[in-house]
């Protein structure tokens, strides 16, 4: 038969018996009641079989050796016992830190652990939660105190790239004190005083990261991210829950972004951009980028390939890597390069012929509306055009381009919209530009010829005639020939100026970049300015146009046209020209009121202003041309447009510009264009024909006014004579 077992209270009673032992004989030796000396309270406390009344558990030994060694070592017992005696009740009053941890206490009464103990805890149970009772010898310090609370952060700060670096002896590297504060002063999350809230982790994180010399000094890759965060659509946004550094970099997760398990490697970027843009990574989940990119094709682009990473902006900021000037570029990066394409199969050449449209064009002139890559593709929900539901698929093209040009996808038959003007691919405006190239070489080429042919005899002439070995054409004005009435200076000063605006305002929004056209895409509104230029010069020349063609029903329009009119004599006398140009010949052509150049002139002008007009009017209302005409004929009418323009421009500069202001006969300018007037020397130099009519014409007028008046005959020996006044002597 087992012996009957003891109660807890006839346990403890050898123990009791013992302790109230040790104190009668304290009692018993001191004279008085006085305060108790370590000694004194080691004498019960460091037995260990020392316990608690009945009835409350724990022990009351005392470890002298584990208090010696913790922060309070130095104190004496009744230092924190205050009152005590060596006859005090067996239940003490509580220890009151904040006698001389003040300071501390009023930080934890509004920080978040004090709150995590409860409320109706004391400040005393308070502290011993983290540093744990003082004959204990307190609690772990550093990142093992926290531990004891916080175990997930805990595990997660040690893999983390500042716990990594801590753990191999970098004291740089970031602790929780560093971002959270003193453990006495720690807030919540959602205290708007706390480091880590929202509107304070930027610039508790930018302790370290916006410090320079640390940044160079642990060669960080990229030593300005705070400050372009700041710049940037997050760091500027007042809005409640914009992105923060941890929102995108994880709290106590942080790691480098060549960690597969970070927040920031490229395969988890759509999951974290995500978390706020639930929309819009939904769409990239199905676009071909996305897809893409859940096959683990990791050249695909993410969030940051296109937005960025720190200076992350707006589609309205002007220098976004995502605005509407910018985003053709933004796309060229994987699409015109050649690994890239090469790999994947995709088409080249996009950002070239996109570049040369009228699209990439008004883009590059600095338009803030005109059609980019994500204007047609869309922007997240990128399809290929094999995809019935992409907005760029042959179903769906006439809806995408309708967006900006109504009735484009009801009558429109719409052909290829990346047209590569210099590839047979297109062959309408292939030929047409392989056509008008030959055009301008030959003309220009000619005219370049023929015009420095007549330089080099002119120079040649004029140098001879100085030595005094030819004679000089620098006779004395003596009469005055009128060449142009005001009505057709009017005409001509108009069609110049118009035609000068229309050519520079038109190579501005081909040549955007050229230091000649750049200040208007950088001036506000620039392109919206040189695109009205261009139409009101449009209209100009057009006007005036039209004005001619009413003013050659006039009497000296009917006589202008008819002189204008080529004959076979104007190819005798080209020939002549070139003969006499190339020293084969002694004397140059006979020319009547217009020679072959001026002939030459007027035709290609009526035929540019013609097609220019033409080509012009379908371009500039493209909403309704595209209603009615097929693509092809668009693409046709920018080539002609262009080409046409280089050789009216080229033909002015070489042929007209050189023949009235640089030719050595009229240098430094033929101011006809002005006054109207040509000398009777430039008569018979360059109009010898039309001069000998006129003074042939003179000649019959005086006879027959003579033979009225009784006067002899003028015989056909006698010479004409002119005085400076200009009459008939």
């Amino acid at each position: 038969m087992k012996p009957q077992s003891r109660s807890g209270a006839q346990r403890r009673l050898p123990g009791m018996l013992t302790t109230l032992f040790a104190i009668m004989l304290v009692m018993w030796g001191s004279p008085g009641i006085a305060a108790p000396t370590d000694e004194d309270c080691l004498m019960c406390h460091q037995v260990s079989s020392l316990a608690r009344d009945v009835g409350r558990s724990g022990s009351l030994t005392v470890d002298a050796a584990k208090v010696k060694a913790s922060g309070h070592g130095k104190l004496t017992c009744v230092e924190c016992h205050v009152g005590t005696t060596t006859k005090h009740p067996v239940t003490l009053p509580a220890v009151n830190c904040t006698r001389c941890h003040a300071g501390a206490v009023d930080s934890l009464s509004v920080g978040a652990h004090r709150e995590a103990a409860g409320k109706g805890t004391s400040v005393d149970a308070s502290c011993r939660t983290c540093h744990g009772g003082v004959h204990s010898g307190g609690a772990a310090k550093g990142r093992a105190l926290c531990e004891r609370c916080h175990e997930k952060a805990a595990k997660q700060y040690a893999t983390s790239v500042h716990g990594v670096a801590r753990a191999h002896g970098d004291g740089d590297a970031s602790t929780c004190k560093d971002c959270h504060g003193h453990a006495h002063g720690v807030r919540r999350t959602d205290d708007p005083e706390s480091m880590t809230s929202a509107s304070r982790i930027t610039e508790t994180c930018a302790k370290c990261h916006a410090d320079r010399q640390l940044m160079a000094k642990r060669k960080i890759t990229i030593p300005e991210a705070v400050q372009l965060f700041r710049q940037s659509s997050h760091g500027r946004s007042k809005k409640e829950g914009a992105a923060r550094c941890n929102d995108c970099h994880e709290s106590h997760d942080l790691k480098r972004a060549n960690d597969p398990t970070s927040s920031i490697f490229k395969t988890n970027i759509p999951h974290t951009c995500g978390r706020c843009h639930r929309k819009e990574a939904a769409a990239y989940a199905r676009s071909i980028h996305g897809q893409a990119l859940a096959r683990g094709v990791t050249a695909t682009p993410v969030c940051t390939d296109c937005h960025g990473e720190h200076m992350i902006r707006g589609p309205g900021v002007v220098n976004s890597p995502v605005a509407a000037v910018n985003v053709s570029e933004t796309c060229s990066k994987c699409h015109e390069a050649t690994g890239i394409r090469e790999t994947f199969g995709l088409p080249g050449g996009r950002l070239s012929s996109y570049r040369d449209s009228f699209h990439g064009l008004a883009a590059r002139g600095g338009s803030p509306v005109v059609a980019n890559c994500a204007s047609c593709h869309g922007y997240h929900d990128v399809l290929p055009s094999s995809d019935p539901a992409s907005l760029v698929s042959p179903k769906r093209l006439g809806e995408t381009c309708g967006k900006c040009h109504p009735g484009a996808g009801t009558k429109f038959k719409i052909s290829a919209v990346h047209v590569t003007m210099a590839t047979e691919s297109q062959p309408v405006p292939y030929w047409t530009r392989i056509v008008y190239l030959f055009l301008i070489a030959g003309t220009i080429g000619f005219m370049a010829l023929h015009q420095g042919l007549d330089f080099v005899r002119k120079i040649g002439a004029s140098f001879q005639a100085h030595l005094g070995k030819a004679p000089s054409h620098g006779h004395a004005v003596t009469r005055w020939f009128e060449r142009m009435t005001v009505a057709e200076r009017i005409q001509h000063a108009v069609l110049a100026v118009s035609f000068f605006t229309l050519v520079y305002t038109g190579f501005a929004l081909k040549f955007p970049e050229n230091i000649l056209f750049r200040w208007w895409a950088q001036m506000d509104g620039g392109y919206s300015v040189r695109a009205w230029s261009h139409r009101i010069a449009a209209i100009a020349m057009v006007a005036v146009s039209l004005f001619h063609v009413f003013y050659l029903f006039t009497p000296r329009g009917r006589k202008l046209v008819a002189d204008l009119f080529p004959q076979p004599k104007d190819a005798l006398d080209l020939i002549q020209q070139m003969l006499y140009l190339l020293g084969l010949r002694r004397q140059p052509a006979r020319f009547d009121r217009f020679g072959y150049i001026e002939k030459a002139e007027y035709w290609a002008l009526i035929w540019g202003t013609v097609v220019m007009t033409l080509t012009g009017i379908i371009l500039w209302f493209e909403n309704e041309s595209l209603k009615s005409l097929p693509k092809w004929m668009i693409d046709l009418s920018t080539v002609v447009h262009y080409y046409e323009a280089w050789l009216a421009f080229l033909a002015i500069v070489v042929w007209h510009l050189y023949m009235n202001i640089v030719n050595p006969d009229i240098y430094p300018m033929n101011w006809t264009w002005l006054t109207g007037r040509i000398s009777d020397a430039q008569m018979r130099h360059e109009h010898i024909i039309e001069y000998e009519r006129i003074l042939e014409a003179e000649m019959k007028a005086e006879d027959a006014a003579g033979v009225t008046e009784g006067k002899p005959a003028r015989t056909e020996g006698d010479a004409p004579g002119v005085h400076d006044s200009g009459k008939k002597s």
